[in-house]
């Protein structure tokens, strides 16, 4: 890996592990403030797809260059994280990913997800992604599939064989549901567990190599990257994988 490559490598690993190399890294990671003093706080995402799952069996068969949708909700319910909301596209191209995302509020974000508004009103950036959800609503028939709700513990690694600090997020508490496919913050209605109790999706992100002192770690933690998406996941465990 090259000198100015981005990595992001996801982990599935249970809440000992987390602990172990959260000890590991003692006095190295810090929260990342914007989410909060403590760098904790629950994410609602709302997932769309076509109505014959093409996002679900595009990730399935690993095609090379795909796309999803989501409208993204951030904020606590007492107000400790401010609540904001996005619109995103992550787009897969050639293995590498790419993500293109208009902050908006709520009610804005969901008027786009349908479809709707005009983009004279924003930069020219966010119009494209305005008239990029337009296409995927109302040409290739994009529509909301789930709604997932999870808690994110989120750092910044600072290491001293690392040129800048590395971001790592603990996910935990992931469900989802299938009703009812309205986003709020901190939406707490997603009773299908995605993963047992005592596990959680970790990432790491970076630029350039992953730090020796990361890579002995996760060798003796016998931990290597997966893949892992909670879309997937959810649909593959409500039996949705079919068309409706």
């Amino acid at each position: 890996m090259s000198e100015g490559e981005r990595f992001e490598f996801k982990f599935l690993i249970t809440a000992a592990q987390r602990d172990e190399i959260c000890g590991a890294f003692n006095g190295a990671l810090r929260p990342d403030t914007l989410g909060g003093s403590s760098g904790v706080y629950p994410i609602v995402s709302l997932y769309y797809d076509t109505p014959d799952r093409r996002c679900y069996w595009e990730a399935w068969r690993g095609l090379p260059s795909r796309r999803k949708l989501r409208i993204r909700v951030y904020g606590t319910a007492d107000g400790g994280v401010a609540p904001t909301s996005f619109v995103e596209v992550k787009h897969k191209l050639d293995g590498l990913g790419v993500k293109r995302r208009l902050h908006t509020s709520l009610p804005h974000a969901l008027e786009i997800g349908h479809g709707r508004g005009e983009t004279g009103a924003f930069p020219p950036a966010d119009a494209r992604v305005v008239r990029e959800v337009h296409r995927m609503v109302n040409v290739e028939i994009f529509r909301p599939a789930c709604i997932i709700r999870y808690r994110r513990h989120a750092c910044a690694l600072h290491l001293e064989d690392a040129a800048e600090p590395l971001r790592i997020t603990f996910d935990d508490q992931l469900g989802a549901r299938f009703r009812d496919l309205e986003p709020a913050p901190d939406d707490r209605r997603c009773d299908l567990p995605l993963l047992p109790d005592d596990h959680l999706v970790m990432e790491l992100k970076g630029f350039g190599a992953v730090p020796a002192s990361v890579a002995r770690l996760l060798a003796k933690s016998r931990l290597s990257p997966r893949s892992f998406s909670k879309y997937c996941a959810a649909i593959r465990l409500s039996g949705a994988s079919s068309p409706p």
